[in-house]
């Protein structure tokens, strides 16, 4: 199977990301959703007690833009491309 998902290449192995709430994040791979075969990203956190845990999200949760009481905002931003 071709992993060739719309903008899965800015978020390359090690890049820097802020969450919307204000987390700091470095992406660590890509995937492949077993159930959706949809793409997604491996990230973890920078901060806190759960460095050494890392988490999965589709790929278009890093493309989303939230509500927030400020208006609408991405809910994630890219702060230091690899």
């Amino acid at each position: 199977m071709n992993f060739n998902a719309p903008g899965a290449g800015q978020f390359k192995t090690g890049t820097h990301l802020r969450h919307y709430k204000g987390g700091l994040y470095i992406v660590v791979g890509t995937c492949l959703i077993e159930a959706t075969l949809k793409p997604g990203i491996l990230y973890q956190p920078q901060q806190g007690d759960m460095q050494h845990v890392t988490w999965m999200r589709p790929i278009s949760d890093f493309q989303d833009m939230v509500v927030t009481a400020e208006g609408k905002v991405p809910r994630f931003v890219i702060i230091d491309p690899a």
